[in-house]
C-alpha cells in the first residue's frame, strides 16, 4: 500500500461521517497536552531519577502504606520442648546391639522433632484437627496476606511453613516453636496440637524401636535354641556311635587299670626274681608266676590298645577320640552360655518395652498472647528502604563503570 493510497483512504473516513476527525481532533486536544505535561518532567529527570524513584521512593512509599496501615497484626505463641529418655542397661552379650535398636534418642530426637513440625503429615493431621484453612482465612487477615481456603495443598503446606518457626538448639536440648495467627487463642491452640502431635510421634519411634528390640532378641533366643539342640544332637549321634557315653571318663578308667596292672605286673616280677634265687626254673611255684606275669601283661597290652585304636575303626586313634569329643563339649557348652545370655536378654528387652523409654516435655507450655509481635513493621520498612538504597547504588556503580570503560 502506498503513502498516497493511505492518505486518501483516511481523507474519505473523515469526509463520510465525521467521527475520525472528531477522534483525531479530541487526541489533538485533551490527550496531547496531558501526556506532554505529566509525562514530559518524568522524562526530563533522567535515567539516573527514574531508576532512584522506581527502586527506593515507590517500594519504600508501598511498604509504609502496606505495613504502616494495612498489614495485618499477628500473635505469637511460643514453646519450648525437649525428648528425654529412660536409662536402661541391658546386662548380656547383646547389650550394645539392643542398645541401639531400642533408641537412645538425645540428640537426634531434637533434630527429629523439627523435621517433623515442618513436614507434610503434622500440616494434614493439624488441617483434620484444627482446620488450619479456616483459621488462616479469617476476617482478621488483610487481603495478601490471608489463605485462600481453596489453594492446593503445596500451597497450603509453603503457607503454613511461613507461619511457623522452629528449631533446634543442640547444646541445651531444647526444641523452640513459635506459632503466628491472626487470634491469639487460635496460635495458642495451633501450637498446642503441634505439642500434641509431636508427642505422638516420638510415642511412635519409641515403641517401634522397642518393639524391634525384642524382636530382635526373641531371633536371637530360636537361633542359640536351635543351635544348643543341634550340638547337643551331634554329641548324643558321637556316643552312639562310638558306644561311649563319656570317652573321657572311660579314658581315666582304662588308665587306671592300666596302672594296676602295671602296679601288678612289677609286683610279679619281682616275685620272680625272687623265687628264682634259690628255686629252679622248672618248680611249679615259678612256672605259676610266669602264668599270672604272662596274663597281666596281655591285659596290659589290650588295655593300652583300647587307648591308641578304635575297635571300629583301627586308624582312629582315642586320643583323637577324645579331642573330637572334648570339641563337641565345647561347642555344647558356648551354644548353652549363648542360649543363657539370649534368654536373659530377651527378658531384659521385655522389661526394657514395658516402660515409656523416649517422650516429649513440653517444659514451656505452649503461651497465650496478649498482644501482636508480627510483622516486624519498623523493620520491614527500613530494610525495603536499605534494600532499595543498595540496588540504586549499586547499578550506579556499573553504569559509571559502562561508562568509563565507553570512553577508554
Amino acid at each position: 500500500m502506498s503513502p498516497r493510497f493511505g492518505k486518501d483512504h483516511l481523507t474519505r473516513m473523515m469526509r463520510d461521517d465525521g467521527s475520525a476527525g472528531r477522534a483525531l481532533l479530541f487526541l489533538k486536544e485533551r490527550i496531547v497536552p496531558v501526556l506532554q505535561e505529566r509525562l514530559l518532567p518524568i522524562l526530563q529527570l533522567g535515567v539516573s531519577r527514574l531508576l532512584f524513584v522506581g527502586i527506593v521512593i515507590v517500594p519504600s512509599v508501598l511498604a509504609i502504606i502496606y505495613y504502616g496501615f494495612w498489614a495485618s497484626d499477628r500473635y505469637v505463641s511460643t514453646s519450648l520442648m525437649t525428648v528425654r529418655t529412660s536409662d536402661s542397661q541391658l546386662v548380656s552379650t547383646f547389650d550394645g546391639l539392643l542398645g541401639s535398636l531400642g533408641g537412645q534418642t538425645g540428640l537426634v530426637d531434637g533434630y527429629v522433632v523439627e523435621e517433623y513440625i515442618q513436614s507434610h503429615e503434622i500440616a494434614r493431621k493439624l488441617q483434620e484437627s484444627v482446620d488450619l484453612r479456616s483459621i488462616y482465612s479469617a476476617d482478621e487477615a488483610d487481603y495478601w496476606s490471608r489463605l485462600d481456603p481453596d489453594v492446593t495443598f503445596e500451597d497450603f503446606f509453603s503457607y503454613y511453613l511461613s507461619r511457623i518457626d522452629v528449631y533446634f538448639d543442640s547444646e541445651a536440648n531444647v526444641v523452640h516453636l513459635d506459632v503466628q495467627a491472626y487470634r491469639p487463642a487460635d496460635a495458642q491452640r495451633i501450637a498446642a496440637e503441634i505439642v500434641r502431635l509431636s508427642d505422638d510421634m516420638v510415642n511412635r519411634i519409641s515403641e517401634q524401636s522397642r518393639t524391634d528390640a525384642v524382636e530382635f532378641a526373641a531371633e536371637e533366643v530360636t537361633l542359640a535354641e536351635n543351635r544348643l539342640r543341634d550340638n547337643r544332637l551331634t554329641l548324643y549321634r558321637f556316643r552312639e556311635e562310638h558306644g561311649e557315653l563319656d570317652p573321657v571318663r572311660s579314658a581315666e578308667a582304662i588308665g587306671g587299670i592300666v596302672s594296676k596292672l602295671e602296679e601288678e605286673l612289677a609286683r610279679y616280677k619281682t616275685e620272680l626274681a625272687s623265687l628264682r634265687s634259690y628255686m629252679r626254673e622248672e618248680s611249679a611255684q615259678i612256672a605259676g608266676v610266669k602264668a599270672r606275669i604272662g596274663a597281666i601283661e596281655q591285659q596290659l597290652r589290650a588295655e593300652r590298645g583300647r587307648l591308641t585304636s578304635s575297635p571300629d575303626d583301627p586308624a582312629t586313634t582315642y586320643s583323637d577320640l577324645l579331642a573330637d569329643y572334648e570339641r563337641l563339649l565345647i561347642e555344647e557348652e558356648f551354644a548353652r552360655s549363648a542360649y543363657t545370655s539370649a534368654v536373659s536378654a530377651l527378658e531384659v528387652a521385655r522389661a526394657d518395652a514395658a516402660r515409656k523409654q523416649a517422650y516429649l516435655v513440653a517444659f514451656v507450655e505452649p503461651s497465650m498472647p496478649d498482644a501482636a509481635s508480627k510483622p516486624d513493621r519498623l523493620l520491614i520498612v527500613v530494610s525495603v528502604v536499605a534494600c532499595g538504597l543498595l540496588a540504586f547504588g549499586l547499578l550506579m556503580l556499573i553504569g559509571a563503570a559502562i561508562k568509563e570503560h565507553a570512553r577508554i
